[in-house]
């Protein structure tokens, strides 16, 4: 079980406590693209679709989640957008479906990440919550590539790091979790290490579109169980390796 922490809210007194949590999810082309996808429905993009509405009914019936719960959607390709601002678990509403990127462009996603959850996290706060630590899952099928050159590790970790820093008492916990051709080194660094966070991999030949539906559904396990022990917990999901710690 991974731990979380509250955060204070330095110099005001918090009647209530609220936990975020985010999704990112990678819409680039090899997510919906036709010719390796000619059966739609068979994509990871539609799956994704598919799941992520299905979570936010799930979630809200949910008495621990909708409690203290909040619920965001991230997507990024060739740029990142909040498709679904973050909103209370209980009051969920229709989920617009995802867009069809390009590229994968991770620093844009991290640049985006760190305006967002420090941007939630102040609103929270001036309205007298007291928020725990916001957790990521970060969903990918893929090495980013901008333009159709590789972005370096070096690239996007700066962004990454600033969201993370130690400086920074709201710094979420990220939980990656890679498909398709992502490489090891990728994925381990999308995690956050202060607090702990845990990096995932498809097992060798597991198709991106089953492990999408494992994932989302792992996703609601993780959201309810904790809100329910009052602690973060992530089991691993099935068709994927945990490349670092335990895995439970």
């Amino acid at each position: 079980m991974i731990g979380f922490q509250n955060v204070s809210v330095e110099g005001q007194p918090s009647t209530h406590r609220v936990w975020q949590f985010y999704i990112v999810c990678d819409v680039s082309r090899s997510m919906w693209n036709a010719e390796e996808w000619p059966d739609e429905k068979a994509s990871p993009l539609y799956i994704m679709n598919e799941s992520l509405g299905l979570m936010l009914e799930t979630l809200a019936d949910d008495i621990e989640a909708s409690a203290i719960g909040r619920v965001a959607v991230i997507t990024f390709g060739d740029n990142a957008t909040t498709h679904y601002p973050l909103t209370q678990i209980d009051k969920p509403h229709r989920l617009d479906p995802l867009p069809k990127g390009n590229w994968t462009d991770y620093a844009a996603v991290w640049e985006h990440l760190n305006d967002t959850v420090r941007t939630d996290v102040t609103e929270l706060q001036s309205k007298q919550y007291l928020p725990k630590q916001p957790v990521i899952f970060f969903i990918t099928d893929g090495n980013a590539i901008v333009q159709g050159r590789p972005q370096p590790i070096e690239k996007w970790s700066a962004a990454r790091d600033k969201l993370c820093s130690p400086d920074f008492a709201a710094r979420p916990r990220v939980v990656a979790l890679g498909m398709g051709a992502v490489d090891r080194a990728v994925v381990r660094a999308l995690r956050s290490v202060d607090p702990p966070g845990a990096a995932y991999l498809a097992n060798p030949g597991e198709p991106a579109s089953t492990l999408l539906d494992a994932i989302i559904k792992v996703i609601i396990v993780s959201i309810t169980r904790s809100a329910a022990r009052n602690a973060f917990t992530f089991p691993t999901p099935v068709g994927m390796t945990r490349l670092d710690g335990d895995g439970r």
